[in-house]
């Protein structure tokens, strides 16, 4: 029997992605979306990166998966969604050894920089959703609230003429303020920091 790559587990025997079309695996801690589309297995993140809501129930059409919950659409190569306030989808790079299939669940991005730049996205579009996310997870990796004050601070500063003025003021009170909150306060009073971008320029 050969060997899968190293790093890489086994999932399911491909006649059982096959016959099933979706299977959901739980897997090294992840739930895993198993897809059999044209002929190739794809391995997916079962969570709707949206808002969490299982992709299974979702429909696949010319390897777009679409979430039936808000109708979020994600290429089932990539991962990657057309939506702005969705985000891109985990996925798992696949193997078949011997009729089996075989995923590698290790990380294959740099998660700090993806929610920085899911950061800027929000600015950008004045997403609610997607601000609040990345502000959550930055602030969960370690100290980057100051990387994402920074941030607020330039897009606020170059759209001051439109209505950023006050808006930057409000963004430094609840910098000043993050040292006296507690730790669950912190990203709310950072997303209130960036409450003038809410609105799309």
């Amino acid at each position: 029997m050969h060997t899968a790559t190293e790093g890489y587990v086994r999932a399911a025997t491909v006649e059982q992605v096959r016959k099933a079309g979706r299977l959901v695996m739980a897997i090294g801690g992840h739930t895993v979306l198993l897809i059999h589309e044209h002929d190739h297995i794809y391995a997916v993140d079962n969570r709707c990166p949206h808002m969490g809501f299982p992709l299974h129930r979702g429909t696949v059409k010319d390897c777009i998966l679409t979430c039936d919950w808000h109708y979020a659409r994600f290429d089932l190569m990539s991962g990657g969604t057309f939506d702005l306030w969705a985000d891109d989808l985990p996925t798992f790079p696949v193997q078949i050894q011997d009729g089996e299939v075989w995923i590698d669940l290790a990380a294959h991005t740099n998660s700090l920089e993806h929610h920085r730049q899911r950061l800027q996205d929000g600015l950008e579009q004045g997403i609610s959703l997607v601000l609040g996310k990345s502000v959550i997870a930055l602030l969960s990796q370690g100290n980057y609230a100051t990387e994402a004050f920074r941030m607020g601070l330039e897009f606020g500063v170059r759209y001051r003429q439109s209505g950023w003025d006050t808006g930057l003021t409000i963004h430094t009170c609840m910098m000043n303020l993050l040292p006296y909150l507690e730790a669950e306060d912190k990203p709310r009073a950072m997303y209130h920091g960036f409450g003038p971008q809410r609105t799309r320029l």
